[in-house]
């Protein structure tokens, strides 16, 4: 696949180092699945993150979500109204210690919170998932969180032009 396509797919400019992180990769994206369709469109769902039977984190999504929160400069109200989560979810998450956020919801809070690339992996983590580097939208949240793009228009942007996704809908 000639990586300029995406250049003209979407309309959006692909960092240049993103798409050498998709090169260097691609055999791991071609491998895993078949990610792309007749239409050139990524066929990538969220059943790709879950990983089962492994072993969860010493401390539960809550848990390690909390102590970030704690070691941030930002209170529970500004981290949900950063990351465009509704209040009674968050209340969710504080109030049941087994809540099982999606996927997406543990990106958005990642943003929100500024983690670094293996904060964000460990949340994942104590939340049942992972960032295995076999998919477009996987490298490139990775790339966003080693890059320090925490914005989540930003974040949203370049994954709807990579998978035609924003973060929710991971």
């Amino acid at each position: 696949m000639s990586y300029t396509n995406l250049y003209k797919i979407n309309n959006f400019i692909i960092p240049q180092k993103l798409l050498d992180l998709f090169a260097l990769y691609e055999d791991d994206i071609i491998n895993s699945s078949d990610v792309f369709n007749n239409n050139l469109e990524i066929n990538e769902t969220s059943e790709e993150y879950e990983i089962l039977n492994i072993k969860k984190s010493e401390l539960t999504f809550g848990e390690l979500l909390f102590e970030y929160i704690e070691k941030s400069s930002i209170n529970e109200v500004e981290l949900y109204k950063t990351a465009y989560i509704d209040r009674r979810l968050f209340s969710k998450i504080r109030s049941y210690n087994d809540y099982h956020p999606s996927f997406g919801t543990v990106t958005l809070l990642a943003l929100a919170l500024n983690l670094s690339s293996t904060d964000y992996e460990n949340l994942l983590k104590s939340a049942c998932y992972s960032l295995p580097q076999n998919s477009y939208v996987n490298i490139t949240l990775k790339y966003c969180f080693d890059e320090g793009i925490y914005d989540v228009n930003k974040v949203n942007e370049l994954l709807y032009a990579i998978s035609g996704k924003q973060i929710k809908e991971l």
